[in-house]
């Protein structure tokens, strides 16, 4: 992320086994959701600032990217955006973290959207799934059978109006749900 926020300059790095920070993507200015579907060959990358999700193809023995691609874009905050407004009704929010289903849906928290939306693998937007709060920030899979939806959200920043209409705010949601998330991939060195 790049503070102010003003310009895309945040860059995707890898971590390489022997400590060097290898730069894969750029030309972002808020990076989130990074996920890989099921097979490991398409890597997803969010910019909350720009509203956008994009997408490549990922070659795991080369660890290169390629066929980068807009995967999904959401319009951008209205100028006059506030909690309670006619246009909070109607914005989506920005994507911000993610994670991917077994069947490689990419789920994507829509921070300040009140939601989280489900995108096919092909890009298509197939779900829009309401949270109690306006700024979910985080899905993640887990329990034992990875069919738990966790959800983080932020209270960090909102009205005084917003916390008190949606007090959770802040805290972790968890839903069951039919297909199971991906299990965390852990760093080998």
């Amino acid at each position: 992320m790049f503070e102010p926020r003003d310009q895309a300059v945040a860059v995707l790095y890898a971590l390489q086994a022997d400590g060097r920070l290898e730069t894969k993507a750029g030309n972002a200015t808020v990076a989130n959701g990074l996920a890989w579907s099921p097979d490991g060959r398409t890597l997803y990358w969010s910019d909350t600032g720009a509203h956008c999700i994009r997408a490549w193809d990922y070659d795991a023995a080369t660890q290169s990217l390629s066929h980068e691609r807009l995967f999904a874009q959401f319009p951008l905050k209205p100028k006059n955006w506030a909690y309670g407004t006619a246009s909070a009704q109607t914005y989506w929010g920005r994507p911000d973290g993610a994670a991917v289903d077994a069947d490689g849906f990419y789920y994507s928290a829509m921070y300040e959207g009140h939601h989280l939306a489900k995108f096919a693998p092909d890009g298509r937007c197939v779900a829009f799934m309401k949270t109690p709060v306006q700024c979910p920030t985080m899905p993640c899979f887990g329990g034992e059978d990875l069919r738990t939806l966790f959800i983080t959200t932020s209270s960090h920043g909102r009205s005084a109006q917003e916390l008190q209409a949606l007090p959770d705010s802040g805290c972790v949601f968890a839903m069951r749900v039919e297909t199971p998330g991906l299990p965390v991939s852990f760093f080998n060195n």
